[in-house]
């Protein structure tokens, strides 16, 4: 196709699937890559997938290890071949058309379309006229194993099938154990899969068949979970259960002798993906006989109350065991491996184009909007702005702030439009909201955003009302925890109008007690936000050199906020007192760039405005700080000694709880504005070099992860997806 970037392959799909199938894609995405074959990926938003879940880790690291693209879904591509992965995603067709031109389009069914008891799991007649008007022609339908197809092949109205059922696909090294025979005296039985009472048998009797309440059995569980202690009861003293994902499938196959799987009457097994993954660790795999047309002689087969004798009678034959665990790893490497793969496609579209493979053109630039409220600090326009700074190109952050600090984000090169808030003008709340209502409906007109963040408190009625007015922009909302107890019942509701509700997480979060502990069912937890990097942060001397303190004399820094809504004046100026006459020390003093009253400071203490500030941390021996959830973790992270001074205006986070959890794990004091008498033992302990080496020590100890870069990310993955979500 002239003009247009050219594939060899187009996976189209929803790849956020925490599951196998996502895990199939990226097997195929890999031995493709490796093959030489070119793929780009067309993610779109189904239906079935509520909740906020970024595109599968795996199929992540194939993005950023150059073995696909994720592709613009608004910008024309062509193929050899386009797979449409799971039907469920095209249960309704997006609002905006994909463009994809293909010689070739299959459909690759995941998913059965009719459970164990014949009930249609979905709508597969609509379902393939979205397919064949999304992707432009004639789509086959391809059963990733033989109980789908002959599902479709007892229905009147089936869609067109693909000759050959297109298996999973798995790399055997990876997952290869040198086995010398079984593991111990007793025969270890093991299975693990998703938590979901549909992939376990009807009761408790026909479980305890295929998983003994035995004592001369080991039986060890990987996706245990409150469905599985309503089916067995309490777990027999021979079970060990694991929660989903609490180990890698890899490390506990290897300690499985028995891979025993048997499911629901309702659930009809598409493929069988922990299957192969067992029979490629050399485990014996133990199925009910319905699985024999996929695995053949690579499995042994029975009903739940055959499990018992046939694990023994292969558990005191070691050859025997040997030998049924090398067929089954020799039918994953023959029939599931990656060269097969290869050979299904090179039979389909043949060997790579690469002299039809375009260079790709570039995704369109999207802008993403960052709404961020007020405040009393520059706390919540600070972590927008870290990840805004982390926005891959061609990304283009535009902010709306309420913040007066609007400067700062055009002086960090970005585009921003400032809205006052209510409070600001002296106007009525509801007519506010009203016109921040219209303003946010223009501006997402204007710049045609498909992503819009949140970073406040409070996600004002007026957003709210945008947001419903706009269903196709995908909205996030980020907020930090640590919420003052007791406090904020109104407005955890409100989350429900956003895709995503993000929240950093905070390294004193084991006290958080606050509301959003208890919804966390739609968030995302990533790690601490922070504006810069360790890496960006200037060292002692060049911090120093920049600020103009005198090499080798002792300095302190005082960052107490903007004062708005909490008085720090009398502890401000009897820790400035103290410093300088007790210490001879150089004190500088933050100024805030939104605060209402202008500092009046001594002679020769220095107001510092530089941002971020953070940047120059480590010119002091000690700051003496609020605990606003920027400070706090700038402050830590840098390894400097701190006393914390909490604001607690009572609509201020809980930041009492925050500087008690520095105290308590050795990094910082913490010192009340009540508690004035407190500040000069501190002072005195924490300017000694053991006590801040030990600071610096402990600190270097917290996990220096930024979550800007992880939720810009996930920024990334949205803006680039289409949504199929909604009829």
């Amino acid at each position: 196709m002239p003009g247009r970037p050219y594939y060899d392959i187009v996976a189209v799909g929803d790849f956020r699937f925490p599951g196998g199938t996502s895990t199939a894609v990226a097997e195929e995405l890999r031995a493709q890559a490796a093959a030489g074959y070119r793929t780009g990926l067309l993610q779109l938003k189904g239906p079935v997938l509520k909740y906020p879940h970024a595109i599968h880790p795996q199929i992540r690291a194939c993005l950023e290890a150059g073995a696909a693209d994720l592709r613009d879904p608004a910008t024309a591509v062509a193929a050899a071949l386009v797979g449409a992965h799971h039907p469920a995603v095209f249960t309704h067709l997006p609002r905006r058309a994909i463009r994809v031109d293909a010689e070739t389009r299959l459909l690759i069914v995941h998913h059965p379309p009719l459970d164990g008891h014949g009930e249609a799991n979905y709508d597969w007649a609509a379902i393939h006229r979205h397919a064949e008007a999304m992707l432009g022609g004639t789509v086959l339908w391809a059963p990733t194993g033989p109980a789908v197809r002959g599902q479709f092949a007892a229905l009147d109205d089936a869609p067109p099938l693909f000759a050959r059922d297109w298996h999973g696909v798995i790399e055997p090294r990876p997952w290869r154990v040198a086995r010398k025979g079984p593991l111990e005296s007793r025969p270890v039985i093991g299975r693990h899969s998703r938590p979901d009472a549909l992939k376990w048998p009807d009761d408790r009797a026909t479980a305890l068949m295929a998983y003994p309440d035995d004592p001369s059995f080991v039986v060890r569980i990987l996706g245990g979970g409150p469905f599985l202690r309503e089916l067995v009861g309490s777990y027999p003293p021979n079970w060990q259960v694991w929660p989903f994902n609490a180990m890698p499938p890899e490390r506990f196959l290897a300690t499985v002798d028995f891979f025993v799987y048997f499911h629901h009457s309702r659930w009809v097994e598409a493929f069988g993906r922990t299957v192969i993954e067992a029979m490629a660790s050399g485990a014996v795999a133990v199925l009910p006989r319905h699985f024999e047309a996929l695995f053949g002689e690579g499995a042994i087969y029975a009903a739940p109350h055959e499990v018992r004798a046939c694990v023994r009678e292969l558990h005191a034959d070691r050859q025997a065991f040997l030998r049924q665990g090398r067929r089954g790893a020799a039918l994953v490497n023959r029939q599931f491996g990656p060269a097969a793969h290869v050979r299904r496609l090179r039979a389909l579209i043949g060997r790579p184009r690469p002299t039809l493979v375009g260079a790709g053109a570039p995704r369109l630039k999207r802008r993403i909007l960052f709404v961020t409220s007020n405040g009393v600090g520059i706390g919540h326009l600070t972590r927008m702005l870290a990840v805004a700074r982390r926005c891959p190109k061609p990304l283009e952050p535009v902010f709306l702030t309420l913040s007066q600090a609007v400067r700062i984000v055009r002086e960090q090169g970005f585009l921003a439009e400032y809205l006052p808030f209510h409070a600001a003008l002296g106007c009525d709340p509801q007519q506010w909201n009203q016109s921040l209502r219209e303003e946010l409906k223009e501006l997402i007109a204007f710049y045609d955003p498909p992503v819009l963040v949140f970073d406040g408190n409070v996600p004002y009625q007026g957003l709210i009302d945008a947001l419903r007015a706009n269903r196709d922009l995908w909205s996030v909302w980020c907020r930090r925890g640590m919420w003052q107890p007791g406090r904020g019942a109104d407005v955890i509701a409100r989350e429900r109008d956003f895709d995503a509700v993000v929240e950093p997480r905070d390294l004193a979060d084991r006290l958080d007690r606050g509301l959003t502990v208890h919804h966390r069912s739609r968030t995302r937890v990533v790690d601490p936000i922070r504006l810069l990097d360790a890496g960006d942060l200037l060292s002692p001397n060049e911090a120093r050199a920049a600020l103009g303190i005198e090499p080798g004399r002792r300095a302190a820094l005082l960052q107490l906020g903007a004062g708005n809504n909490y008085d720090y004046a009398t502890l401000r100026h009897a820790a400035i007192a103290l410093l300088r006459e007790r210490y001879d020390a150089d004190v500088s003093v933050a100024e805030w760039p939104i605060a209402e009253q202008p500092l009046e400071l001594p002679e020769r203490v220095r107001a510092v405005r530089e941002y971020p500030l953070s940047r120059y941390l480590k010119a002091f021996d000690l700051v003496i700080s609020a605990v606003g959830y920027n400070s706090f973790h700038e402050i830590l992270l840098a390894g400097v000694p701190a006393i914390f001074v909490p604001n607690e205006h009572p609509q201020q986070d809980d930041q009492l709880a925050r500087a008690r959890f520095a105290e308590h794990q050795g990094v910082g004091a913490c010192v009340r504005v009540r508690e004035i008498y407190r500040l000069s033992a501190w002072v005195e302990r924490l300017l000694q070099p053991e006590e801040r080496a030990r600071i610096a020590e402990r600190c270097a100890g917290f996990d220096q992860g930024n979550g800007a870069l992880e939720l810009a990310t996930f920024i990334e993955e949205m803006a680039y997806s289409r949504r199929a979500d909604r009829p």
